[in-house]
């Protein structure tokens, strides 16, 4: 009884969604996200609460299970992503004006939501394991992001803006490769911008795949 009590709370203060409880709940999530960084899959509630400095049981007016911690984590960045990607292929943008706009989205990414994105890319196998529906959901929207930026990168190719002696598929893989690296490397405290680290890479992948004019 007292467990269904706190889950209408909760979801009554979601449907209301006042800005100081959206903003607890948010203080909460990246909490969590640090933890889920440094403790991987075995992070617990405990932990998120050991790191607010508060007690476990608190955190059930806003957040109902270690699971739906993990989701909020990886639906906000992952959310993000894909919004971005869809705004920058309707744009009138040239083909490789567009890769830079999504390197600098996927870059910018990493820092914005940092450390979301590092415990969505560290996740995704574990994720794509599992058989809920929060799951599979996941997965299609990661397959839509990867189809977002294969059709961008396609239709340069159909242009004649990026070489067409490269197979695309190998191309955005190693697109994607190189800036999911950033979960090993990447950290507030990194000496270079997040915007000098997106114009190096934009710089070093149409160096190699662009046509040169």
């Amino acid at each position: 009884m007292a467990s269904s009590g706190i889950e209408a709370r909760r979801k009554a203060a979601l449907e209301v969604g006042s800005a100081a409880y959206l903003d607890r709940r948010a203080e909460l999530i990246k909490a969590a996200a640090n933890v889920f960084r440094e403790r991987g899959h075995e992070t617990t509630l405990r932990d998120v609460a050991d790191a607010l400095g508060t007690e476990r049981a608190s955190l059930y007016y806003y957040i109902g299970s270690r699971e739906e911690l993990l989701q909020a984590i990886v639906s906000e960045a992952l959310d993000r992503d894909l919004a971005a990607a869809r705004t920058i292929k309707r744009s009138k943008k040239s083909t490789p004006e567009k890769i830079r706009a999504l390197i600098s989205s996927m870059v910018l990414g990493y820092a914005e939501y940092y450390p979301h994105m590092n415990v969505y890319i560290e996740q995704i196998g574990r994720i794509a394991r599992q058989e809920s529906a929060w799951a599979t959901e996941v997965i299609e929207e990661t397959r839509k992001y990867e189809e977002l930026v294969l059709g961008i990168l396609r239709q340069g190719q159909k242009e004649g803006s990026l070489r067409d002696d490269l197979p695309v598929n190998v191309v955005s893989m190693a697109l994607f490769g190189t800036i999911n690296w950033m979960y090993r490397w990447y950290r507030p405290s990194y000496p270079e911008t997040p915007e000098e680290i997106a114009r190096t890479m934009a710089e070093i992948f149409l160096g190699g795949f662009a046509v040169k004019p």
